[in-house]
């Protein structure tokens, strides 16, 4: 290798939901080359899920995660849902999206203040970082542990929830269940706030570099369950048409998919 060629290489990255690798490339001091490496193996769910009886399957691809079951298990329960002609009632709406919302908290809570915050105030992990930091730690665990709160009421359990079903769910938590959660909620939502700001003080690299970057976009609430899929080049289309405009590929390092345009 040249004197003037780098290459760093991180074969294990312990704060991702999952496992993965860093490889990083240098030339003349520049950045040449970046893989993120996936080495967990594919799951094959699209295999497995054929054959099953269609109440099997939000529940079978909960499973791919048990961090972020609800994304997986609210596509496979809408891709059905739109296959059978079902439409929900806007009750089971405003119930996923409070689904989803749980999984968020939890999730983001995590990334937050355990995986991503010892990084950039440097700390080798979330336990070394709590000696200096323990009101953002435990702020981070009680955000996390109310989410799941709210997962284990509407979904069943807080790990691959149980609870949602083709048309609705298969029990309707009670009010008085809701409504314990209230006081928590009434802490978390400052809680979240004081999170941004905390957020919004860590010192960040100045980068830039021009992506097509692709969302779900709804008219009338930030998009997470329905809406369009929107590029900041200017595509603008339905979601049953996104592989109509983009390919899913295998690349050699890595086992997960890449998007391309197409």
């Amino acid at each position: 290798m040249p004197l003037n060629s780098r290459t760093i290489r991180v074969e294990t990255l312990s704060r991702v939901e999952g496992e993965g690798a860093l490889h990083i490339h240098t030339q003349d001091g520049r950045l040449a080359e970046v893989q993120l490496e996936i080495y967990e193996p594919p799951r094959l769910f699209e295999a497995f899920l054929r054959g099953r009886p269609l109440e099997e399957v939000p529940d079978i691809t909960a499973r791919i995660c048990g961090i972020c079951p609800v994304a997986y298990q609210m596509t496979a329960v809408h891709a059905l849902e739109a296959a059978l002609g079902v439409r929900i009632s806007p009750e089971i709406r405003r119930l996923r999206r409070l689904l989803y919302c749980g999984e968020w908290i939890e999730s983001h809570a995590l990334h937050m203040h355990l995986l991503h915050a010892p990084d950039f105030l440097g700390y080798e992990s979330g336990i070394a970082m709590a000696a200096d930091h323990p009101h953002e730690v435990n702020r981070g665990l009680r955000l996390k542990k109310h989410g799941n709160q709210l997962l284990e009421v509407l979904g069943g359990r807080a790990i691959h929830p149980i609870n949602v079903a083709v048309g609705g769910f298969y029990r309707a938590p009670r009010r008085e269940e809701l409504a314990a959660l209230i006081p928590d909620f009434e802490w978390g939502l400052q809680a979240a706030i004081d999170t941004t700001r905390w957020v919004a003080e860590l010192k960040c690299p100045d980068f830039e570099r021009a992506y097509d970057m692709v969302a779900l976009v709804h008219p009338d609430e930030y998009a997470f369950n329905e809406g369009r899929v929107v590029s900041t080049t200017g595509r603008d289309v339905p979601v049953t048409e996104y592989e109509q405009i983009y390919e899913e590929v295998h690349v050699p390092h890595s086992t997960s998919l890449h998007s391309h345009t197409l």
